[in-house]
């Protein structure tokens, strides 16, 4: 599976920047529920988490690390998405960014 790596240097504090995240995809869920299922997290830790879904019947997992400056994403795409993975990766990356404002 191709992997996009997305990494977003921030100011906040470890647990302001995961919550930030961990409420941006539970809002893009619920927001996109026709296309996005079986939304699965598990916490590695505090501020390390592991997901996975469904999105237009595929299956996409990933994880999040935050630490002190940075919040670092990877998510495993489908085989069917890597023509879009440019695009994916510059809509996901300017969602981070703004998200960590």
């Amino acid at each position: 599976m191709p992997v996009l790596k997305l990494k977003s240097p921030h100011s906040l504090s470890p647990d302001e920047a995961t919550a930030r995240l961990k409420k941006r995809i539970a809002e893009e869920a619920e927001k996109q529920a026709q296309y996005v299922t079986e939304l699965k997290e598990t916490v590695i830790h505090p501020n390390k988490s592991e997901y996975s879904c469904k999105v237009y019947g595929f299956n996409l997992s990933g994880n999040f690390q935050t630490t002190d400056h940075e919040i670092a994403i990877e998510v495993n795409l489908p085989f069917a998405a890597v023509m879009m993975k440019g695009m994916i990766e510059s809509q996901l990356q300017n969602a981070l960014d703004q998200m960590l404002r």
